[in-house]
């Protein structure tokens, strides 16, 4: 595994790159978190020090220095993979690699040793090219421009104010704890569809957990999880689910969540091998340690998780 010190050199070099022209737009700044988002040994903790180099423009004579660090830190095969599968994620999280970033990541593959200022400018370019793609990816949609962050970003959320009307239930909650209950919906409901069919136990256990954990009237956890359920089996973008959640809550509040996703695998039987594995991929997307994430599973007795 590649050592902590070169995958932060790693993720502060393409912020510095987005920097590159002195300018970083709210729009852009959101997309260049999305991207470093994928880098996913970066814990809660690091996240802090990259927000120091998204906070104000980085200038080209620090950002060579950086490049020079992941440069000269390569040690092995390994660190070589990291660095390429990384800007391999970047350029093509909005499905789209271009023909210049390809053949600059096939430069780079040839000769990752020789990388100078030459293509420390045109890695520059790409990163930017990358973020814009990203963030207009946002804006596509028909929607009406001020719902148009509320769909991309909390899908749930964004259903969930289309359907109380329908229904004739008011979440009558404060808006931020009601998008952070609304993206903790998405993520239960990713894992009780794991298996592409969701048992009413599931629901049920959803539901319960919910009007428990978050306070809720029996109605509006109800038609809280029927919304949650229903956008998961129609598709979420899971990816900006554990971004927004990682956002909205602290540390501890991550930590037992992970124990809320095991109670809902387990609320339908046993918990299969697929649930843990999904719960595992959570919990690093949320920056919970691998120790909080195995203390979290052996909540669950050991006969209802196959010995695992």
């Amino acid at each position: 595994m590649a050592e902590k010190a070169f995958i932060m050199d790693l993720a502060r070099l393409v912020v510095s790159a987005a920097w590159a022209d002195g300018q970083l737009t709210n729009s852009e700044l959101n997309a260049l978190k999305d991207l470093l988002f994928t880098i996913e040994d970066v814990t809660g903790e690091d996240w802090k020090q990259l927000e120091i180099y998204m906070d104000s423009p980085v200038s080209e004579q620090e950002t060579q220095e950086l490049l020079e660090r992941v440069v000269s830190g390569i040690r092995n095969a390994e660190d070589k993979t990291l660095v390429l599968e990384t800007l391999r994620r970047l350029f093509s999280i909005d499905g789209t690699v271009t023909p210049e970033e390809k053949q600059l990541l096939d430069e780079i593959e040839a000769s990752v040793s020789e990388a100078g200022t030459g293509i420390l400018a045109r890695f520059a370019k790409a990163v930017k090219s990358a973020i814009g793609r990203r963030s207009e990816k946002t804006k596509s949609s028909s929607l009406r421009e001020t719902d148009m962050e509320d769909y991309a970003k909390n899908t749930v959320y964004y259903q969930l104010q289309q359907a109380q009307e329908a229904a004739g239930v008011a979440m009558d909650l404060p808006d931020e704890r009601l998008r952070k209950l609304c993206l903790a919906t998405g993520i239960l409901a990713h894992v009780a569809n794991v298996d592409e069919d969701m048992a009413a136990a599931e629901r049920e256990a959803m539901r319960d957990i919910i009007a428990a954990d978050w306070e809720l009237p029996a109605e509006q956890a109800d038609l809280l999880v029927r919304v949650g359920c229903d956008r998961t089996t129609k598709g979420l973008d899971y990816f900006r689910l554990s971004h927004g959640f990682f956002d909205a809550t602290s540390h501890d509040e991550r930590k037992a969540f992970v124990q809320t996703l095991f109670r809902v695998a387990n609320a339908a039987g046993k918990t299969s091998n697929e649930e843990i594995e999904t719960i595992r991929r959570i919990s690093k997307s949320l920056r919970v340690s691998h120790q909080d994430f195995i203390d979290a599973k052996l909540t669950i007795p050991r006969e209802d998780r196959k010995g695992l």
